[in-house]
């Protein structure tokens, strides 16, 4: 997961989702999606970061 709030997309924050709201998402993609075993959460800031998972 990469959630980012952005006003320019040339700068980007990552935004706090609160953590009952992440085990949900969690859940519900491993449990729905039979080839994901794992999520992650990637809360770097753009820059050095880029918005793209790379």
């Amino acid at each position: 997961l990469r959630p980012v709030s952005s006003e320019d997309a040339m700068t980007a924050d990552w935004s706090r989702i609160p953590y009952d709201v992440l085990e949900k998402v969690s859940t519900r993609i491993t449990n729905e999606v039979a080839e994901v075993n794992r999520v992650v959460l990637d809360i770097t800031s753009k820059p050095p970061g880029t918005i793209e998972w790379e």
